[in-house]
């Protein structure tokens, strides 16, 4: 015989859900966080008037979105269809049911205050003794792909090509219609010695023009009206395009404030598509600290990243850990001066580390050292260098890096003259930046002490686990909303979810 079994059975007294949950499950601990978080900020977002329907909790309704990117449910829709189905959902929700409209609207009030909350939430797992915000950080990025189509992409270069057609098309139609016409705007508009009409300008002489033609009944103009006007709204949407690209290489129209970036994940190879360049800061696989930027270069955007790490944190870290994309000069000088002290591999350190020595008489093109008083180059022969001329250079980021041009007066008779990169080259001269070799130099002797390689070989056991937990447990590898305020948003809440389930994970061990 089979247990007994009735569909709609009404019970006498009801169940309490909580029953349901497991005393271990991911879903109180969420609850049990968010409880502890002052969410001060979103309740004042709220109207204090007393007419209408009064809205749903922010705590309720930071639960269930937490709960949903904790399970990969990223959409509104989809977390509103599991909160009538998910017995954790409906035990978070406390029996309300929210529509995708209403989670909507609450993770927009969020956006202005995300960081402020995930700063609490770290403040909590430091309280808890997860993490040490003073000690050591690993910072590292990787590219997330933008909602933006990658086949809407406008070049800065196409832009500056066109818009330069649009102008000399502008120039050209305007003084063509002067030309024909012999009275009124023709004194008037060339006897001011105009080189090159302006968009505003044009379309003004092609208004009164056309406005002339109609009381005085000129013929064969208007074809040409119509070709400036043209021209100037080409002009103005290029320009539009070139004040979008502030200096990229291109721009997504649909979400600008994304940059145009190489990425693995891609599946469009050779192919440069709308990207946005993830930085996270972790500390026993907890993230500290994130940011979304438009730059494809780690070292371009370093520090300012360190100094939102410190700024939102509120606590200096003693050491920062990075990998060889971040090695440079900007970067070595940007930490002493904030008193952080800087285990970040330069390009060359694992060749230099592992490369066999060379034997004597032989030549090495990485001989090129630093003389004595760091103002030149001593080369493989071990001749003093002769500096030519100092180029200023700036990074991206204003720092000022300048390059040193060299040459050597003693190729003749030496040795490796045939092998040597100075005589292969066409000038015979060598262009390096002695501020990059000389911060290279200290990095090697910080790098090479024992205490920093087991920083160095723990690098690969933070962000690295994070970003895979991300793109391949989460699946989240491409961005739901357009702008760089939506994305912020959307990524704190996917981390935080990240956190509290590490969390979840570190408890559920030590039980």
């Amino acid at each position: 015989m089979y247990k007994p079994y009735i569909s709609n059975d009404t019970l006498l007294f009801p169940p309490n859900l909580g029953d349901f949950i497991p005393q271990d499950a991911p879903a109180r601990l969420i609850s049990d966080i968010v409880d502890l978080m002052d969410l001060k900020e979103i309740h004042a977002s709220y109207s204090k008037a007393s007419d209408g329907q009064p809205p749903y909790h922010p705590a309720m309704l930071l639960k269930a979105v937490l709960f949903g990117y904790m399970n990969n449910i990223f959409s509104t829709r989809g977390l509103e269809s599991a909160m009538t189905r998910d017995a954790h959902l409906i035990w978070l929700s406390s029996y309300q049911f929210p529509d995708h409209t209403t989670i909507s609207r609450f993770k927009t009030r969020c956006m202005p205050y995300i960081k402020i909350i995930f700063s609490r939430l770290v403040m909590i797992l430091a309280g808890r003794g997860e993490i040490e915000l003073s000690e050591d950080l690993y910072i590292d990025g990787t590219t997330i792909r933008s909602r933006a189509a990658r086949r809407r992409i406008k070049w800065r270069s196409n832009a500056e090509k066109f818009a330069a057609s649009a102008d000399e098309d502008i120039q050209e139609g305007v003084k063509a219609l002067l030309e024909q016409i012999e009275s009124g705007d023709n004194a008037d508009d060339s006897s001011t010695g105009h080189i090159t009409y302006t968009k505003e300008e044009a379309r003004g002489i092609a208004d009164r023009i056309e406005q002339k033609a109609k009381e005085e009944g000129l013929r064969k103009v208007r074809g040409k009206i119509t070709a400036i006007r043209k021209a100037c709204d080409r002009k103005e949407a290029h320009d539009k395009t070139l004040e979008q690209c502030a200096g990229r290489c291109g721009v997504a129209p649909t979400d600008p404030d994304c940059g145009i970036m190489h990425a693995k994940e891609d599946g469009y190879e050779g192919m440069a598509t709308p990207n946005y360049n993830v930085q996270i800061a972790t500390q026993n696989q907890y993230i500290t600290n994130y940011g979304a930027y438009d730059s494809a270069e780690d070292k371009s955007i370093a520090m300012d990243f360190v100094d939102t790490c410190v700024e939102e944190n509120g606590v200096r870290p003693s050491s920062v850990v990075e990998d060889a994309g971040y090695g440079c000069e900007e970067v070595y000088v940007g930490l002493e001066e904030r008193r952080i002290e800087a285990v970040v591999k330069y390009p060359n350190y694992d060749a230099e580390s592992t490369r066999r020595p060379v034997k004597p008489g032989q030549y090495d093109k990485f001989a090129f050292r630093l003389s004595a008083d760091e103002s030149t180059l001593v080369c493989p022969a071990g001749y003093l260098m002769r500096v030519i001329c100092t180029q200023e250079a700036y990074t991206r980021s204003g720092f000022r890096s300048d390059s040193t041009v060299m040459t050597c007066d003693h190729c003749n008779g030496c040795p490796f003259r045939d092998k040597c990169i100075l005589t292969k080259s066409k000038r015979g001269e060598i262009h390096r930046k002695l501020g990059n070799i000389r911060e290279e130099q200290k990095a090697k002797a910080r790098l090479d002490l024992p205490e920093n390689q087991e920083k160095l070989k723990r690098r690969s056991l933070e962000p690295e686990p994070v970003f895979g937990q991300l793109k391949h447990n989460h699946g989240y590898t491409r961005f739901r909303h357009f702008g760089k305020a939506r994305v912020t948003m959307d990524l704190g809440f996917v981390f935080m979810a990240l956190n509290i389930l590490k969390l979840h994970k570190n408890i559920e061990k030590s039980a």
